[in-house]
């Protein structure tokens, strides 16, 4: 019997995002557009900005003040 892998929306990502106890809410910014967006954990901004996870985990866990490829910096959300 073959499994399918389930697809889910992305509205149902954002709410299982958010019911992740250990999810923590960032504020993306971008600096050529201008724009600043909020998630709901570091996993779904780095899904949504396709760029590896651990570029914004080393970005907080360096301190890290200089944007990102020139373009994004990043903010945690306190809760």
């Amino acid at each position: 019997m073959l499994l399918k892998e389930k697809k889910c929306s992305d509205d149902t990502r954002k709410k299982m995002s958010a019911a992740q106890s250990t999810s923590q809410a960032i504020e993306v910014t971008d600096l050529q557009e201008k724009t600043m967006t909020s998630y709901n954990s570091i996993n779904e901004a780095a899904r949504v900005l396709n760029i590896p996870k651990s570029v914004i985990d080393k970005y907080f866990s360096r301190n890290q003040t200089k944007p990102y490829k020139d373009k994004y910096t990043f903010n945690k959300i306190d809760s």
